[in-house]
């Protein structure tokens, strides 16, 4: 007999979500490309057609991940974890040993960062640890939780403090609702506070972590605001530029007003560096406003709840922590992008998931999601098989 055929599993709103988002990325790519085309030689279409192949490929990451049942993930938890060690090693290698600054591998056409699939190890590496370890004491906590996040976050803090901070804070936030002993984690709070502060004695004595310098400088930028009045007209020039990114991101924003000047009209995307990837918020309320910017937003806050919703349904630690920490990630990540063009934050270089134009990023975020729907889908079709084992 042949088999009863199921129909597409998973929680609808998010699968919405997913498509808006893509539906809004190729768009907002396909009008923020103008310089970047000029600059390529090429016309604004490659990347229309690129961005449509990158979405493409995206969704079949997305698929592939999302009928992977849920049983290999928890199999393979460990093993991503050390894989993703692995890359971001060979990148510590090719900066400290060979004097070959880099934060990419190539990979064919396309350059592929390491940091990004080392958040999504994370999560399913303390995945399988809360299920398998019951931390009876701080020593076995601190060598399953703590050594293995620390290696992970001092290999990524070469290639990117903010991908560091990333990883850093979901960490703990899963940590924070796994129910660990409240102890383990002020320890844990003392521990970063001493492990940060050697790291800055290590790189003000070596310059190991070069990226340190580029983070605290735009810090110190954001919150130290200087007298310009004082300045000679190099000083103000120099200062101009080191606050360009910022100050185009809130012009351009503050050109949206409250519906925008229209899809492909905006007046900063020739302007504003990286309007495509890095600002591409700016660049999508500049052209559809207050209104656009907030639907945008929405979206990411709608797809949060259903996390949380799919969470409390989890019946397994394992799956609990796999929703809600992939969960908790991207839209992490999706914020802090956001707060950064919107000049709340420092400027940090993270894209807005699943929107900024693609590549390997684009494609892990994308295998995220499916991680989070394979769940649902398998917490669905075991509630189907009960009902229909009733129902004979």
């Amino acid at each position: 007999m042949a088999k009863k055929f199921r129909k597409l599993h998973g929680d609808q709103i998010i699968w919405l979500v997913i498509l808006l988002l893509a539906l809004i990325s190729i768009v907002a790519v396909y009008s923020s490309s103008s310089a970047l085309a000029y600059r390529d030689g090429t016309s604004t279409f490659t990347y229309l057609f690129k961005q449509s192949f990158f979405v493409f490929i995206g969704f079949i990451g997305l698929f592939i991940c999302y009928r992977v049942p849920l049983r290999i993930y928890r199999m393979f938890s460990i093993a991503l974890l050390l894989v993703a060690a692995g890359f971001l090693s060979y990148i510590l290698f090719k900066g400290m040993v060979l004097n070959q600054a880099a934060r990419w591998i190539p990979l064919g056409p396309i350059t592929f960062q390491p940091s990004e699939l080392a958040k999504i190890a994370v999560v399913l590496y303390l995945a399988r640890i809360l299920e398998t370890k019951k931390f009876t004491t701080f020593k076995e906590y601190a060598i399953w939780i703590l050594v293995p996040l620390g290696v992970i976050c001092l290999l990524c803090l070469y290639g990117s403090v903010s991908a560091t901070l990333i990883v850093g804070i979901t960490a703990f936030f899963i940590l924070l609702c796994s129910g660990i002993n409240k102890r383990y984690i002020a320890y844990t709070v003392g521990i970063i506070a001493v492990a940060a502060s050697l790291v800055f004695l290590i790189h003000i004595t070596t310059g190991a972590f070069s990226r340190l310098d580029t983070f605290t400088a735009r810090v110190e930028r954001f919150f130290v605001k200087e007298d310009v009045a004082t300045m000679t007209a190099q000083e103000l020039q120099e200062y101009k530029e080191k606050n360009f990114q910022s100050d185009q991101a809130k012009e351009a924003i503050q050109l949206g007003g409250l519906f925008g000047r229209g899809p492909g009209n905006s007046l900063k995307k020739d302007i504003l560096p990286h309007p495509y990837s890095d600002f591409i918020f700016a660049l999508i309320v500049e052209e559809l406003g207050l209104f656009g910017g907030t639907v945008l937003i929405l979206l990411y806050l709608w797809f949060f709840s259903r996390c949380i919703a799919i969470a409390k349904s989890c019946t397994k630690m394992y799956s609990t922590v796999v929703v809600l920490g992939i969960g908790f990630l991207i839209t992490l990540q999706a914020f802090i992008h956001i707060l950064v063009n919107t000049g709340i934050f420092p400027v940090t270089g993270q894209t807005l998931p699943l929107v900024s134009l693609g590549g390997s990023s684009y494609l892990i975020m994308s295998c995220a999601f499916g991680i989070i729907l394979s769940v649902n889908r398998t917490i669905e079709i075991k509630y189907e098989d009960k009902e229909s084992v009733k129902n004979e």
